[in-house]
């Protein structure tokens, strides 16, 4: 798992300091107000391109590394469901965008965002490569699609370009990296045009998979609730402002998806093989991902006023308040990542369900409540408090996932533990 991992987490650690390093350039280019939009309609995109997964991606990853002879029709199935999927939904994210907030700006930023979804539907190759613990060609694929874009978002920041530029620059990167992906497959595994759509793998794969697409689109919900509703309930400045800090918050949510991403094979042949070494590597994996969180949150909570101060311009001040909240969800959304995979592997993908929609719900009514009074300040808070909910306290109230609040809480305590990783 560490050899993946670290492809996985190298993409992710490039993507963090290239797109870091812009967005506070565009931030201070584009003003609270503008860079607001765009953060809404990247919201928006983030939903769509959930819904465009449906959820397939673990059970697709666990029928490859069972199935491995049968690749062409898994793998081909999955990609169509995702090219229909992802069209339908971005159609309908445009219409109901249009119907209940016909803000001009929001409406063409998501359009264009929207025009690189059906190259992203290739991207559905990765999961192949995840399967067979193949992340570095991952990392590539993605690796060619960040720098094209920063390459693009840079020469727009040197022009001087409008708002609608950098929506652009988003679709290239979602293109390239659906190109990249397809030369990278046709290279290792074969064409393309290999790849085979059955409709009965596509239907079994949409009955198995709508737990994990109801639990995957709540937690998109309540994951980027708080910037659709933000831009509903306060505007596109107090959202801008907002955005600074969730993505200074958020940019290391990469760390518990790479993990997770690896440890699924492993713990799905693991469960099978040896409960002892299942409950030893999952425990582990969970004790890494809680002391990563709070020592990160720890940092960011003592230097966000600096950091904030450093970085942005005035009209972002009070983004340091907001950020030294919203951080302390890190340790929820790190130890749930990897429960998260060990609820599939277990097969208790409805649990996984439930616990996303009561987070959804939780993080819903809070928003509406905190965001008038509050603004970006009570977003915040509404997801400190419903990412606990979902992630850990949802598992003491089910008994057969009971153990895993038990590993999250070890992990949480683990200094006043007996002895290491136990």
């Amino acid at each position: 798992m560490a050899t993946n991992s670290g492809w996985l987490i190298s993409e992710r650690l490039l993507r963090m300091v290239v797109v870091f390093a812009i967005s506070v350039w565009m931030a201070r280019h584009l003003g609270p107000a503008d860079f607001g939009t765009l953060a809404y309609g990247v919201s928006l995109l983030v939903i769509v391109q959930v819904i465009a997964t449906m959820g397939m991606r673990p059970e697709v990853v666990k029928d490859l590394v069972e199935d491995p002879d049968h690749e062409a029709e898994i793998l081909g199935s999955a990609l169509g469901l995702q090219l229909v999927s992802g069209s339908l939904g971005a159609l309908a994210a445009l219409g109901l965008l249009w119907w209940l907030d016909p803000d001009a700006d929001a409406l063409l930023v998501f359009a264009v965002l929207a025009l690189g979804l059906p190259l992203n539907a290739v991207s559905a190759v990765d999961m192949a490569f995840q399967a067979s613990l193949q992340s570095r060609y991952s990392f590539m694929a993605r690796a060619v699609g960040l720098g094209i874009a920063a390459a693009t978002r840079l020469g727009l920041l040197l022009a001087g370009a409008p708002l609608i530029g950098f929506a652009a620059a988003g679709a290239i990167e979602i293109g390239a990296t659906g190109i990249a992906f397809a030369v990278l497959y046709r290279r290792q595994r074969g064409p393309l045009l290999a790849l085979r759509y059955r409709w009965e793998v596509a239907r079994r794969l949409a009955v198995t998979s709508w737990p994990l697409f109801l639990a995957a689109l709540a937690a998109v919900a309540y994951l980027r609730a708080d910037q659709v509703m933000l831009q509903s309930l306060a505007g596109s400045a107090e959202l801008g402002v907002y955005a600074v800090a969730a993505r200074l918050s958020e940019i290391w949510y990469f760390i518990p998806a790479a993990m997770g991403s690896s440890l699924l094979p492993l713990l799905v042949a693991n469960r099978v093989e040896d409960e002892a070494s299942y409950d030893a590597s999952l425990q582990r994996a969970i004790d890494i991902a809680a002391w990563l969180a709070l020592a990160l949150a720890v940092g960011v909570t003592i230097i966000a006023g600096p950091l904030i101060a450093t970085l942005y311009t005035d009209e972002y001040a009070q983004a340091s308040s907001i950020l030294q909240i919203h951080v302390w969800a890190a340790p929820f959304v790190f130890m749930g990542g990897i429960v998260g995979r060990a609820l599939v592997a277990e097969g208790r993908t409805r649990f996984e369900l439930v616990r996303n929609l009561g987070g959804a719900v939780v993080n819903i009514g809070l928003n509406l409540v905190l965001i008038p009074r509050f603004g970006g300040v009570g977003a915040a808070l509404a997801t400190l408090i419903s990412y606990s909910a979902a992630s850990y306290f949802s598992c003491l109230f089910y008994s057969p996932v009971r153990p895993h609040f038990w590993r999250m809480t070890r992990a949480l305590a683990w200094p006043l533990r007996g002895r290491a990783w136990t």
